[in-house]
């Protein structure tokens, strides 16, 4: 199959999966399950960064058209997130990991799983960053900001790692 339409197939289950989470999941009100970043974080690294940008705010603008919110929060965060996503791989990847795999998507199948896991991690960090610090909008003190934070990082990086392990990497090959 080709590589564009199983990115497309993959950007619509994503898309599917985070329609049904947000309408049908309410774990903790710390706690915000996002599965939609993870398709950026999969991405060939040789795509063009204006294609990252475009990309991620057209899957952030499906996931606010598809569910409660403020019109706009998932796709500026996401922006934010794709936008660094270079400079974070720049400095997390070894020189020349990529030199023969530029277009592999970022699986455990191309990089070993501490590089994945502290790549996700400062990526969910940018784009929760700007999800909780717009959602908030000054209504909640410093503390449970922070909390809320580190409660979605954490949840979201065992989750995205567990969605490579299992499900991803068998979509993509």
């Amino acid at each position: 199959m080709n590589r564009t339409v199983k990115y497309i197939t993959l950007g619509t289950i994503i898309i599917i999966c985070q329609a049904l989470l947000s309408e049908y999941v309410n774990i903790w009100a710390l706690l915000y399950i996002a599965v939609f970043p993870q398709f950026i974080i999969l991405l060939p690294t040789s795509m063009n960064r204006s294609l990252y940008l475009i990309t991620a705010f057209a899957l952030g603008l499906c996931i606010d058209l598809f569910s409660d919110g403020i019109l706009g929060l998932n796709a500026a965060a996401l922006v934010a997130m794709a936008y660094s996503r270079p400079l974070i791989l720049k400095f997390t990847l070894p020189k020349g990991n990529f030199d023969s795999n530029e277009n592999s998507p970022l699986t455990l199948r191309t990089i070993e799983i501490t590089s994945l896991t502290l790549i996700t991690a400062l990526l969910l960090t940018v784009f929760f960053a700007v999800y909780i610090l717009i959602d908030s909008a000054a209504s909640f003190t410093f503390g449970y900001t922070v909390l809320k934070l580190v409660v979605c990082i954490i949840a979201n990086t065992l989750v995205s790692i567990l969605l490579n392990l299992t499900l991803l990497d068998k979509i993509l090959r």
